[in-house]
């Protein structure tokens, strides 16, 4: 009898190892198909939206940008953009990469735009705006941020035409989202630094979803993780205005997205990203769902990127896209991962 029951085990048993290597295998093969998908461009990740439910296709992208944070940062999948560029340095200015960005003749950026410097970074200010249009810093390897130093308040920038108070965003919605962002700032220009990064010279209004979200993991990366990789970091971030011309009660212009450049020498060239992020974005969403090429930017905004660089150079980074965020390796993916969930 004993025999006879052991046999019907022993084949459930058999039967139920199959069913789970079968499960493993389906979910991995999910997973799988999933990071390809969204290492594609993002017109193409949701034109068979019309084929398939839109609910299943969003968790679908949702759980291939999951894989794909883990697998980029590995360096396992996607595509960086580089250039070789031997013998060519990207120091043409401490702060700037590759020149100030400027306005394209009959583009759509503003006409008034105004070059300040401060300990740190370089801002181009509109004041039509009342905010900046962009803010050119760079990063590089540095003492860890002391987070109990306390942060100084915003106000306004006498040095900037029409700069608002800290006022002008109370009880609007929208926090005081950094432009060149105090982590950064701070941890290398200190004290001056970090009280001209509060300055509203360097604020825009941003959504709490965007600059808790995606925005944070980028500026986290440029800080806090690249540097230690590449030495210098060189990022050019700015605000895309409304053609709507929707305002704050103050006057603020509300931008319908932000942008941001960041480029860093290799030992034989240069590599870039660019990023437009929208306002209107998920708090968990993935800054690595927003790349695009800096034509496509510069088309968008009106202003000429890295006009420094030599013509060859310029051309072959400005036309490709990213498909990536740089890999930064399995320790710093562990403090990436951490920092996404943290309370802000």
């Amino acid at each position: 009898m004993s025999k006879g029951r052991g046999k019907p085990v022993r084949n459930r048993r058999r039967i139920g190892g199959w069913l789970c290597t079968l499960a493993a295998f389906l979910l991995l093969a999910l997973l799988g198909v999933s990071d390809w998908w969204v290492h594609h461009p993002l017109d193409w990740q949701w034109s068979f939206k019309n084929r398939v439910p839109e609910r299943g296709l969003e968790r679908f992208i949702a759980l291939g940008n999951w894989t794909a944070n883990v697998t980029d940062n590995l360096g396992w999948t996607g595509r960086d953009c580089e250039v070789a560029a031997a013998g060519l340095s990207l120091d043409t200015n401490l702060l700037a990469c590759a020149g100030l960005p400027r306005a394209k003749p009959g583009g759509v950026a503003p006409k008034d735009i105004k070059v300040l410097r401060r300990n740190g970074f370089v801002v181009g200010w509109s004041p039509s705006l009342r905010h900046p249009v962009w803010v050119a810093y760079r990063t590089f390897p540095a003492p860890p941020y002391d987070p109990n130093v306390k942060r100084p308040g915003f106000r306004a920038d006498p040095q900037a035409e029409r700069s608002p108070k800290s006022e002008a965003y109370r009880n609007t919605g929208f926090d005081r989202g950094h432009l060149a962002p105090n982590l950064a700032i701070a941890r290398r220009y200190g004290k001056d630094g970090q009280r001209d990064s509060f300055l509203t010279s360097n604020i825009c209004p941003q959504t709490p979803q965007l600059n808790q979200g995606p925005w944070y993991e980028l500026e986290y990366r440029i800080s806090e993780v690249w540097p230690d990789i590449y030495g210098s970091v060189w990022t050019i971030v700015g605000a895309i205005p409304s053609p709507a011309g929707k305002r704050l009660p103050d006057g603020v212009d509300i931008p319908t997205g932000f942008y941001q450049i960041v480029l860093a020498q290799t030992s034989g060239g240069i590599k870039a990203l660019a990023v437009i992020i929208p306002q209107r974005v998920r708090r968990y969403d993935y800054a690595r769902q927003r790349l695009v090429s800096i034509d496509e930017l510069e088309s968008a905004t009106g202003l000429d990127f890295l006009s420094e660089l030599p013509d060859d150079v310029e051309n072959a980074l400005e036309s490709q896209t990213a498909t990536r965020l740089w890999p930064s390796g399995l320790g710093a993916l562990w403090r990436v991962i951490r920092e996404r969930y943290r309370r802000y």
